[in-house]
């Protein structure tokens, strides 16, 4: 017999499960939670051996689905996407080409064709498929920026240089609209 998902609200720690200290509704984020605790991590492995390397592994969540940003995040991109997906697929590649990260003679790959053309969407499907490539890239961004706030910490004391950051990832799966 398959067994139903359960919700994971709480984070393993070793052995032990920990709680989250607080609920979405206050405020809380499983990207800031995992961030604050990888400094913490990392400021306890120093003050007790500061000459030790320390191995850190940090999995947030995004970009994989559900797609969970706070509200204010999502907005940053508000009307980014209006135009569709095939618009957007043009506004980004040719500066890319420009600017040498892809070749000069690279050519755009076709439209999936699993992917609705943006035009026969309903004014309802585009609304919504643009809200969730908004809330998308919110969430990229919410975690591009806790990231961040992860290599300042390193920075501030003194680790960044003596520490290998090796990212590994993907695009995430999205759920479609249309």
């Amino acid at each position: 017999m398959p067994r139903t998902p359960e919700v994971v609200d709480h984070l393993p720690a070793g052995a032990s499960q920990v709680e989250p200290p607080a609920t979405p509704e206050e405020g809380h984020h499983l990207t800031v939670d995992l961030v604050e605790r990888a400094m913490s991590f990392i400021a306890d492995a120093k003050q007790v051996a500061p000459d030790k390397p320390f191995y850190l592994h940090l999995c947030p969540g995004a970009t994989h689905a559900p797609h969970h940003v706070p509200k204010e995040w999502a907005d940053r991109y508000r009307g980014r996407f209006d135009d569709g997906w095939d618009a957007f697929r043009e506004h980004t590649f040719h500066p890319e080409r420009q600017l040498g990260v892809v070749p000069a003679d690279a050519q755009l790959s076709p439209h999936e064709p699993d992917v609705p053309e943006w035009e026969s969407l309903s004014g309802d499907a585009r609304r919504l498929a643009a809200r969730m490539m908004e809330v998308y890239a919110g969430f990229l961004s919410h975690t591009d920026h806790h990231i961040g706030r992860l290599l300042d910490f390193l920075k501030e004391t003194g680790e960044f240089d003596n520490t290998l950051i090796m990212v590994v990832s993907d695009n995430g799966r999205a759920p479609r609209a249309g």
